[in-house]
C-alpha cells in the first residue's frame, strides 16, 4: 500500500513501475509458492478421495520410479495456483489501481470474489459432474481383453488439462460485464452475432477438451448458458450513456 501511495501521489516514472511491478510479482510467486506447499500436502487426499473414488477408478499406476513424485508435484503446482488465485489477482490489480479512478478501483476490485468463485464453480462442475461421465464413456471402449491401466501421471494431466479450461471459460460473465463497462462490447452487438458465438463455443469446446464428443458437449452447453447470463448482465451494466441513447 506505501507503493501505491507514491505512485498515486507522485505519478509514474520507469523506475517507480518496474520497483512497483516486482514488488507485485514477488508477492504473487510468493502467494504461489507457500499454496503450492499446502497443495503438496492435500495431493494425495484429493487424489483417493475426489479424483479417485468419485469417478468409481480403483486405483493407478506409476511407470518409473519418479513418476509419482513428479505427479505429486504437478498437481501442488495445480492446487497451488488455484489456491493463491485470489491473492494473485489482487496483485494483477494493484498494477493498474495507479491509472484507475476512486470509482473504478471500487467495481474493479469488486469483480474478484467474483473472478474467483466462478472460477471455483468451472472446476467443480467439471470434476464433480462432467469428469465421471467423460470417463465411464472413454473407459468403455475397452472390453474382456483390453483392460485400462492408468498411470498417476497421465491421470493427473488429464484431470488438471479438463478442469482448468472449465475454470477459466466460467469467466465469462466477468469478460463481459468488464468488457461492456469499459465500452469496448455492446450488447446489442452480442445479441446480433448470437449465433456465430455458439459456434465459437463449439469450437473452443472442442479444442480445449479431450478428444470426445461427451467432454466437448458438456463444456459447451454451460457455456452457451453463461454467455447467455452475460448478456442479461451486459444490458443491466452497459454505460449509462449507451441506456439513455438507447431510450432517445
Amino acid at each position: 500500500m506505501k507503493g501505491e501511495r507514491i505512485l498515486l501521489s507522485q505519478g509514474f516514472n520507469v523506475l517507480d513501475h518496474l520497483e512497483y511491478l516486482r514488488l507485485r510479482l514477488i508477492r504473487a510467486i510468493l502467494a504461489f509458492l507457500l499454496a503450492s506447499v499446502a497443495g503438496f500436502w492435500l495431493a494425495p487426499w484429493l487424489v483417493q478421495l475426489v479424483l479417485l473414488r468419485h469417478v468409481g477408478l480403483d486405483g493407478l499406476v506409476f511407470l518409473s520410479p519418479a513418476e509419482a513424485l513428479l505427479a505429486r508435484i504437478k498437481l501442488a503446482f495445480a492446487l497451488g495456483f488455484v489456491l493463491a488465485l485470489p491473492l494473485i489477482l489482487y496483485q494483477l490489480w494493484a498494477l493498474f489501481v495507479p491509472a484507475m479512478d476512486q470509482k473504478q478501483r471500487r467495481w474493479t476490485l469488486f469483480l474478484i470474489p467474483g473472478v474467483y468463485a466462478l472460477f471455483l464453480l468451472g472446476i467443480a462442475f467439471a470434476v464433480g459432474a462432467v469428469l465421471p461421465m467423460a470417463l465411464r464413456f472413454l473407459l468403455g471402449f475397452g472390453g474382456e481383453h483390453l483392460e485400462h491401466e492408468i498411470s498417476i501421471a497421465n491421470y493427473i494431466s488429464f484431470v488438471i488439462n479438463f478442469a482448468l479450461p472449465f475454470g477459466i471459460i466460467f469467466e465469462l460473465p466477468v469478460v463481459v460485464v468488464g468488457l461492456t463497462r469499459l465500452g469496448i462490447l455492446r450488447p446489442a452487438a452480442l445479441e446480433r452475432n448470437r449465433k456465430y458465438t455458439v459456434f465459437v463455443i463449439f469450437v473452443l469446446a472442442a479444442i480445449l477438451t479431450p478428444p470426445d464428443a461427451v467432454s466437448q458437449v458438456m463444456l459447451a452447453v454451460p457455456i452457451i448458458l453463461l454467455f447467455e447470463l452475460s448478456l442479461l448482465l451486459a444490458r443491466w451494466t452497459k454505460p449509462r450513456e449507451e441506456r439513455q441513447e438507447r431510450e432517445v
